[in-house]
């Protein structure tokens, strides 16, 4: 093959590359589709990081972050009355994926620049606020095609880490992608509740 050839193909896969991150960068909103509601029991809450861990037979012991403005139902901020043994319903976005790439320099560099600038988060329906993001980085155990999912070992520490579901087409295909033994960075959403009504 004529090298003029090769270098074209490389110049090609290069741009390929960049589309599928700057895809996964320029994230949807939340939408409606991403909306959960449940009721469950306060394990317990911390006012200054707005964090409450909410035990639910529908969704088991998990972790949300209150949003300082919540919808009109909850009669405002509702968040002084949230404390252990509360009972709660409750409507959340559940975690959607951001980027999920074969780690390298530039889709770490990418990933570093979602987590530091909050404009390229996916913003939250009707508040004018941004979703919160976090990242999963590490090698690469299994992949789950059936469940979306992935197992990653944390290079640090040696825990395996079982990744949130992944709903993005683009997320979909780069899962679909990996192995085990490749290293691999993912940017999610927090999980967020936008209404929380204590109900005893």
């Amino acid at each position: 093959m004529p090298k003029s050839s090769v270098r074209s193909m490389i110049a090609l896969a290069g741009v390929a590359t960049f589309s599928l991150l700057a895809t996964a960068a320029n994230a949807a909103d939340l939408t409606r589709e991403d909306e959960i509601a449940i009721r469950g029991d306060i394990v317990t809450a911390d006012s200054k990081t707005r964090m409450i861990v909410l035990e639910s037979p529908e969704r088991d012991t998990l972790g949300y972050r209150v949003l300082p403005t919540m919808g009109a139902s909850s009669a405002g901020d509702t968040f002084p009355r949230l404390r252990p043994g509360v009972t709660v319903d409750m409507r959340y976005y559940r975690i959607v994926d951001v980027l999920v790439a074969k780690s390298s320099p530039e889709v770490d560099q990418k990933a570093q620049a979602m987590l530091t600038d909050p404009a390229q988060a996916p913003g939250i329906l009707d508040t004018g606020t941004k979703v919160k993001l976090w990242k999963v980085q590490g090698m690469v155990v299994r992949t789950d095609l059936a469940a979306k999912k992935m197992d990653v070992v944390d290079p640090q520490g040696g825990m395996i880490y079982r990744t949130p579901w992944i709903k993005s087409k683009e997320g979909q295909a780069a899962l679909a992608a990996l192995k085990p033994g490749d290293m691999v960075t993912c940017i999610f959403t927090e999980r967020t509740a936008f209404e929380v009504v204590p109900i005893n």
